[in-house]
């Protein structure tokens, strides 16, 4: 691969979503919890990226209060969600 060829390199295509977050989110010890994500992610593509991400830190609340209830508080950490779709 040159330097000419990174002009023909398509990144992201019509619909996708690019989703950053933090651990508090999703630490990524759980494959069952980021299957979840990935569900939520896709139950809710076709909404604006505010409700995207409301929707994911909503499921990261709903695993807080597993923890807590669990007596797992000290792995509750603080969340950033960050969305974007491909414009057109």
């Amino acid at each position: 691969m040159s330097s000419s060829d990174l002009e023909e390199l398509t990144l992201m295509d019509q619909g996708d979503i690019f989703l950053l977050y933090t651990d508090g989110a999703y630490d990524g010890s759980d494959e069952q919890s980021r299957l979840q994500i990935e569900q939520v992610v896709r139950d809710h593509k076709d909404e604006p990226a505010k409700e995207i991400c409301n929707a994911v830190l909503e499921y990261a609340v709903k695993q807080d209060d597993y923890l807590q209830q669990s007596n797992k508080a000290d792995r509750i950490d603080d969340r950033t969600v960050f969305i974007t779709p491909r414009q057109q």
